[in-house]
């Protein structure tokens, strides 16, 4: 029993340091070169039923400095007065093209044509695809275009903040976060080992873009984002990766509750769709946190692993500092992580229940899913 205790409470001291160190190493969103020149750049916005603030996003994209912008909107089967608010936005605004599509076709998710249709004609040196929730700092765009030619980067992804989150939402948040710190640090070395995407930002060089067949490649993908950053990898582009909690805000959720809402159609994705896999990782984490939370009575030195799992709140106040939050949702980032295979476990059950994924207003069975995926290699 000993050694196993040992074991569980080395796990979680090694990811609490990996995570720190992690965390301590995100670059934040640099500074603008004073003598920069002005970007030209295509933003891509696939939007659905976004009648309530489609037009507040708009005009703050529209307020981007020194950039040269353009934008493609482009309504993707909307019933709710969205093209109305979009045409409106377009009247006053030469640089809104407004796209809409009124028929998916067929072994596409909305989203992916959406954005593929929007890219189609763009001619500018870059391309950033982003949410219809995002909003961006004045000069977030000019100074991640200015970044990455510094950095001689093809794609950057911003981490951004969540607007309008309870205490309990936050700590989740920067537990899901974490996790995603380990992945971020491997991109960000100094010879890129692994890759990742944003859909509230994803910049990319056109000529990039165009190299790796756009869009056309992740037809089928529910994580478009991420893969978009995995196709750019494996043909040899560099990514990087910015904190840019002062610069981007996005709503990804307020409450627990609310994140595994929205991560239904993400968790089992992350995992390929792999049912004996996500179920083996699901017992496999519950296993190790009731190990931990009942090993006190157990044994006497059952408050080791329960005090190095405590330590989860060292890189999570930590990372709640930069984000501007208090240090207390930092301090909770162990309560938070409950949540993580809580969200996998529903986002499988939902998956499997209703046999495929229901986004933006569309079925799409699993087995086609699965049979669009990117491979993996």
């Amino acid at each position: 029993m000993v050694w196993l205790l040992c074991i569980v409470a080395a796990l979680w001291v090694a990811a609490a340091v990996h995570d720190t160190l992690a965390v301590a190493q995100l670059a934040t969103l640099p500074a603008r070169r004073p003598l920069a020149p002005a970007a030209e750049v295509t933003v891509v916005m696939a939007v659905r039923d976004d009648a309530a603030h489609i037009e507040a996003s708009i005009a703050l994209l529209l307020r981007q400095q020194h950039v040269r912008l353009q934008l493609v909107v482009v309504d993707d089967r909307s019933s709710d007065g969205t093209n109305a608010a979009l045409a409106r936005v377009a009247e006053h605004d030469p640089r809104v093209k407004v796209l809409t599509i009124d028929e998916l076709p067929p072994d596409w998710l909305g989203k992916t044509h959406a954005l593929q249709v929007g890219a189609h004609d763009a001619t500018t040196p870059w391309l950033l695809f982003t949410d219809g929730d995002a909003r961006l700092a004045p000069d977030a765009l000019a100074r991640a275009i200015d970044a990455a030619e510094l950095a001689n980067a093809q794609h950057v992804s911003l981490l951004p903040t969540h607007r309008d989150t309870t205490l309990l939402g936050r700590a989740c948040l920067l537990a899901f976060q974490l996790v995603i710190q380990r992945r971020i640090a491997a991109v960000n070395a100094t010879k890129q080992r692994t890759y990742v995407g944003t859909g509230a930002f994803n910049l990319v060089r056109t000529d990039a873009y165009r190299a790796i067949g756009g869009h056309l490649p992740l037809r089928l993908e529910v994580l478009d984002d991420v893969w978009l950053g995995g196709l750019l990898f494996r043909a040899g582009y560099r990514s990087r990766v910015w904190f840019a909690a002062n610069d981007l805000a996005i709503d990804w959720g307020r409450t627990p509750r609310d994140l595994v809402r929205v991560t239904t159609k993400n968790m089992f994705a992350i995992l390929r769709f792999h049912t004996l896999l996500t179920v083996v990782a699901i017992v496999a984490v519950v296993a190790l946190l009731a190990f931990t939370f009942v090993a006190p009575c157990l044994h006497s030195l059952g408050w080791l692993p329960l005090a190095a799992y405590g330590m989860c709140a060292v890189p999570g106040m930590h990372l709640a500092r930069r984000m501007n939050w208090s240090l207390l949702a930092g301090l909770m980032v162990p309560l938070g992580r409950v949540l993580l295979p809580i969200a996998l476990a529903n986002s499988l059950w939902v998956t499997l229940r209703q046999g495929g994924v229901r986004w933006r207003g569309t079925f799409y069975p699993l087995a086609q899913l699965r049979r669009g995926q990117v491979t993996s290699r």
